[in-house]
């Protein structure tokens, strides 16, 4: 998620913010200082879509204690809606001051955007954030997402990983007596967790998985898996696909991907999806799916939906336990 800021002449200048936990909060007030000045009240429009205005109070107040003729005002926007909305404003000069954008939109956004100016300095005229000091202060997959060309057009807000919930109920019916930690592991799972009627229909699915339409982030399944098998995703400038490619003469990328839906196919052990189901969180939720694989905003939302439902997460099942992989939001 991103942040803009509005500079001293008044022209937006729009420094993502992805993701990293709320002592990050510390940096936005110190990029946000350098702004803050003094002179005629200024309003800074301040967008969000999973955060409420209470998640950044504490900032919000901090800022203004120093600056008292700033005035933050924050608006939490609807997910689905958000980028149309937000480009829209922007092109129609109407964007916000401070904006959140999702850690994989600099590519195709980049050209709306600014960098940080290496002569932006802080109070006792320091470089607000050099590259050596981003790299040091958050997770290894920020510089790759945030940082092009040597500048910085983003920080960490905060970072999500790709989990594994299960149904705990279901998996002690199952006898498991631990979620899988290896996609071996899985594979057992969702052989003994899935329940067939006598005609071949799913009526207990071992795992949501297989397909795109009904599954939530199913494309951030599928990459975790092409990740954890080692395929290159993209170009080092990140400008092009790569995930056709051959790594020593092995197409992984089919690979993994024959692996994901094959779990939609009846003649597999495996099978346990299909295109008949239940939306994946829906189905969850219902306690008629085992294991979902999500991100952790799901928590209050499933809790919300079937207060009820007993069910836990674990980290998302490995190729490698020596050299563990999930996919980063």
């Amino acid at each position: 998620m991103n942040l803009s800021f509005l500079t001293s002449a008044n022209r937006l200048v729009y420094i993502l913010v992805a993701g990293i936990a709320i002592l990050v909060f510390l940096t936005i007030i110190l990029v946000l200082r350098s702004f803050g000045g003094s002179g005629e009240p200024v309003t800074l429009q301040f967008w969000g879509v999973f955060d409420t205005r209470a998640s950044f109070e504490r900032t919000i107040r901090e800022f203004q204690g120093l600056y008292p003729n700033v005035k933050i005002q924050y608006t939490q926007l609807n997910y689905e809606d958000y980028e149309r909305t937000l480009i829209d404003k922007l092109a129609a000069g109407q964007g916000p001051d401070i904006l959140m954008i999702h850690n994989t939109w600099l590519p195709k956004h980049g050209d709306k955007l600014m960098p940080l100016d290496e002569s932006w300095r802080d109070v006792n005229d320091n470089p607000l954030m050099t590259i050596r000091d981003f790299k040091t202060t958050f997770v290894d997959v920020a510089a790759q997402d945030l940082v092009f060309n040597g500048r910085i057009y983003s920080l960490p807000l905060y970072v999500d990983t790709l989990a594994l919930y299960y149904n705990k109920d279901l998996l002690n019916g199952a006898s498991l007596t631990r979620p899988p930690v290896t996609w071996d592991d899985f594979n057992t799972s969702v052989e003994k967790l899935t329940r067939l009627d006598s005609s071949g229909n799913i009526v207990q699915s071992g795992a949501a998985i297989g397909t795109a339409r009904n599954i939530n982030r199913s494309t951030d399944i599928l990459m975790s898996l092409m990740i954890q098998s080692g395929t290159q995703m993209t170009n080092p400038e990140n400008t092009s696909a790569t995930f056709t490619r051959s790594v020593d003469n092995q197409r992984i990328g089919e690979i993994a991907l024959q692996y994901y839906t094959d779990f939609t196919k009846p003649e597999k052990r495996t099978y346990s999806w299909n295109d008949a189901q239940h939306y994946s969180i829906d189905a969850f939720a219902e306690g008629t799916t085992a294991m979902m694989f999500n991100y952790s905003h799901q928590i209050s939302l499933l809790r919300a939906k079937s207060p009820r439902l007993n069910f836990s997460v674990a980290p998302i099942p490995q190729l490698s336990s020596s050299d563990p992989r999930t996919f980063p939001n």
